[in-house]
């Protein structure tokens, strides 16, 4: 029996090899099952006409484009775009009609990008027929890798459709969108005999304000299961149950912590009743008010009463979301609504609390599964926003800026004299309500809210009843001599007089980018001295901590420079992989504080924040958490951070639409085990991580050279040429003359060198913040011999961090040049 089954097998290998050799016939193409060809029929419409790519539907879109016609269903490489930019729309929406309701096998999407700068972040994909009112969502995709050619295939599974909206959300506002090609794929089953009236572009444009069936009565993604998702309020109760058991002996271990969390195995210190900052071996920490060091390992947004948790039941007309599949009981969840400006929101969060912790003690079990929790974690601050009624942690409290100062986009006119006024009596009552409180580490005021090159170009727009505006004009007339003359030239105006010049548009372009840095510098010195002053008066016990800035979104560093006179510690809002945000603010050596972080993934219908924080699953979320945390932590500067929330964000959006996978937990009241299973063990070592950081800084930058004639701006010097070398240098030195240098990093610099040539004496002042700036270092001037004879010589300079813009006064007794200077060198 063996050999006769050997034999078979081996005719049949020798038959197959045999079949693969033979050359097959190509079948021609009627006799083929050729693939079905995709629909062809009815019209689209954008909700945002495409302003880019290589689309005829760009130029001739007015309203309706036919599927005949149009570059979206007709098969080719010609393609749509909409350009990304800073105020671009978040979302692309485009709506097709069939005309009539066909049974659909699958929809591919195209959309293929020309480069790196092309892309989308998510594509949603509703449906439905025509007989119903809402639409029901087929597909959410979140795009994989970095391929630019890029094809996403939704299974319809031959459900009955007439129209179909898509809708493409970018990364980031730069991100341009390319949509190459939508194939429709009929399926088995029977389609509507005869094609009913097309929709007209309004009746086009309203179906994209229809909605799609998103939830569940938890508050849960409709269109996806997954272990663990709630069934029923009993399934709520037991896990209740269930962690009530687990988290029943957890308590802040007296033996490790002092009550606020500080570490007592680094040492006891000064005790002084209130959260201080003290270097410790060369590390910058925290002291909590018995003196132990502490590092901040806080929760942001940790109230249940967190309005980002709440989400919009109404649209804005008052009309309601047809997104719910069932919303919380009015009655018996009353606490769970709000009712804000017209428009009624739910919280899932508290409905859902409700049902799980029961309808009367709810809030008071819930803070206390919530501190255990947080404890259980490592958790040991409340580091920004709102945080539980009866949970007692040390924490940050933000100051918000008042709604009745003068705005300027995102933030406001520092320049205003009424601003103090105005401010303090905003501040006073918290100020003084808090000023005796042990639990308080310091206060940020405002949030995210920095100048940069878009706010000055704004403000050069305004007249002189604009105070940023004359504030500017009297910033710049003394750098130039008071002579009007010169800043028109300078400028491009034709102003009679500084006056008049208050009231004149200047364009940005024209303004030396070495004066746009100062202008920042000064309102940013102006801002954070006056709101130092007011928390100083009303509250000399707590620390200051800056604004919690993002380091490279709404600000600059010469903003973020000014305000390091006047914080105890520097906060940033740092979504990033890595800590290399520190790297910005070293030079400076204040302590720093990351207040806004975390991690998300894109699953039951949230997403991420931005593509740094894009993870794949729970476990890497915590994986990503490990790395950036204990990366901040080895540095000697920092002194601690924020997870950014305690919960997730409605899968139905916020108030303001965003609905990330930000959560701790998730709606549902479910911890992410993933993740916090991670979060304690490394939160546990986060101290001992800490003390073992290097204590040094990063080493000053080797010496530089600069070339006297690559100045950035200057007034009344030449450049010459004729060195011994043959090359450039700045000559005709006199008194009341300067040249600038912008953006000189000075750490670590205790030295210059001057190349220069002179026949008489005189004085070189090297100084920082404008011609008539700090001195840092002063250079005699003595005779070398000759305007051709060149010598070097070296001075001191006052130590100062970071890049500084970098000004050469001259001065002679005698009122005349004092000389040419070919280059100078800066030394540590």
């Amino acid at each position: 029996m063996k050999i006769m089954e050997i034999k078979f097998k081996s005719f049949i290998v020798w038959l197959i090899l045999v079949m693969l050799m033979t050359p097959i016939a190509p079948v021609p193409a009627a006799a083929a099952d050729a693939a079905p060809a995709p629909l062809k029929t009815g019209n689209y419409y954008y909700s945002i006409t495409p302003d880019a790519g290589s689309s005829p539907d760009r130029v001739t879109t007015t309203g309706l484009v036919s599927s005949q016609n149009g570059v979206l269903l007709d098969g080719t490489s010609l393609y749509a775009g909409w350009m990304g930019g800073a105020n671009s729309y978040s979302t692309v929406r485009i709506v097709i009609d069939l005309l009539k309701d066909y049974p659909l096998d699958r929809l591919r999407i195209v959309m293929n990008s020309p480069n790196i700068y092309w892309g989308f972040k998510d594509i949603t994909v509703k449906y439905r027929p025509e007989g119903t009112l809402g639409y029901y969502i087929a597909s959410r995709h979140v795009r994989t890798g970095t391929d630019l050619n890029y094809a996403v295939t939704v299974p319809m599974s031959n459900v009955k459709t007439r129209f179909i909206i898509l809708e493409i959300r970018r990364t980031q506002a730069y991100q341009h969108i390319p949509l190459t090609e939508v194939e429709i794929y009929k399926g088995a089953g029977t389609e509507e005999l005869s094609a009913g009236p097309a929709l007209t572009p309004a009746q086009m444009k309203a179906e994209l304000s229809k909605d799609a069936l998103m939830v569940d009565k938890y508050g849960q993604w409709i269109s996806e299961t997954w272990t663990g998702k709630v069934a029923s309020d009993a399934q709520l109760q037991q896990e209740y149950a269930s962690e009530s058991t687990a988290l029943a002996g957890v308590a802040l271990d007296p033996a490790k912590y002092d009550s606020y969390g500080g570490i007592k195995s680094k040492g006891k210190f000064e005790s002084t009743g209130y959260f201080r900052l003290q270097k410790i071996d060369g590390r910058w920490w925290l002291v909590t008010p018995d003196g132990y060091p502490f590092i901040m390992k806080g929760i942001d947004a940790a109230s249940l009463w967190e309005s980002g948790y709440k989400t919009p039941t109404q649209k804005s007309d008052g009309s309601p979301r047809e997104i719910f599949a069932d919303l919380p009981d009015k009655t018996v969840y009353a606490s769970a609504y709000t009712q804000e400006a017209g428009v009624l929101y739910t919280s899932f969060v508290v409905s859902n609390v409700m049902r799980k912790y029961g309808s009367s003690d709810y809030e008071a079990k819930w803070e206390e599964m919530t501190k255990k929790r947080l404890i259980d974690w490592g958790f040991n601050a409340f580091s920004k926003w709102t945080k539980p009624k009866n949970v007692t942690f040390p924490n940050v409290q933000v100051l918000q800026d008042p709604s009745n100062l003068r705005r300027i986009q995102w933030t406001y006119d520092v320049f205003d004299p009424q601003n103090e006024a105005i401010i303090d009596s905003a501040l006073k009552p918290q100020l003084q309500t808090a000023s005796t409180s042990k639990w308080l580490i310091g206060y940020a005021y405002d949030n995210e809210a920095g100048w940069n090159d878009e706010i000055v170009k704004q403000i050069l727009t305004f007249n002189a009843s604009s105070p940023a505006k004359s504030a500017f004009v009297d910033f710049l007339a003394p750098r130039y001599n008071n002579d009007i003359a010169t800043v028109n030239r300078l400028l491009g105006t034709s102003a009679a007089s500084f006056g008049a010049l208050k009231d004149t548009p200047i364009d940005i372009a024209r303004v030396p980018g070495i004066d746009v840095s100062e202008y920042i510098r000064l309102a940013s010195k102006t801002y954070f001295s006056t709101i130092r002053s007011i928390i100083k008066k009303y509250d000399p016990n707590h620390l200051f901590l800056g604004s919690a800035i993002v380091p490279t979104w709404r600000t600059s560093l010469d903003w973020d420079q000014g305000a390091m006179a006047y914080v105890d510690a520097f906060s940033v809002d740092s979504y990033t992989q890595d800590n290399q945000w520190i790297a910005r603010y070293e030079a400076y050596g204040k302590p720093l504080l990351n207040l806004e972080y975390s991690f998300g993934m894109s699953t039951r219908g949230l997403s991420y924040i931005s593509a740094p924080t894009k993870t794949d699953s729970i476990a890497a979320r915590g994986t990503a958490f490990k790395t950036f945390v204990e990366s901040q932590a080895s540095h000697p500067l920092f002194i601690g951070s924020g997870w950014y929330s305690y919960y997730d964000q409605p899968v139905t959006g916020r108030p303001d639409g965003e609905s990330y996978n930000t959560g701790l937990v998730n709606q549902q009241d479910q911890p992410y085990k993933e993740l916090t299973s991670v979060m304690k063990t490394v939160h546990a070592g986060l101290e001992n991580l800490h003390a073992a950081a290097a204590a040094s800084l990063s080493p000053p930058p080797a010496s530089v050279t600069i070339e006297a004639e690559k100045h950035n701006v200057q007034l009344g010097t030449t450049n010459m040429t004729g060195t011994a070398s043959g090359g450039q240098y700045v000559g005709s030195l006199q008194p009341g003359d300067w040249v600038a240098y912008a953006n000189v990093n000075l750490t670590g610099m205790t030295r210059m060198e001057f190349r220069l040539a002179s026949e008489r004496t005189g004085t070189v002042k090297v100084r920082l913040g404008g011609p008539a700036g700090a001195v840092i270092g002063t250079l005699a001037v003595t005779s070398t011999g000759g305007a051709q004879s060149w010598a070097t010589s070296r001075i001191a300079i006052t130590p100062t961090a970071g890049p500084q813009n970098l000004y050469l006064t001259f001065e002679s007794a005698d009122g005349k040049e004092i000389g040419s200077i070919d280059y100078f060198k800066l030394y540590a």
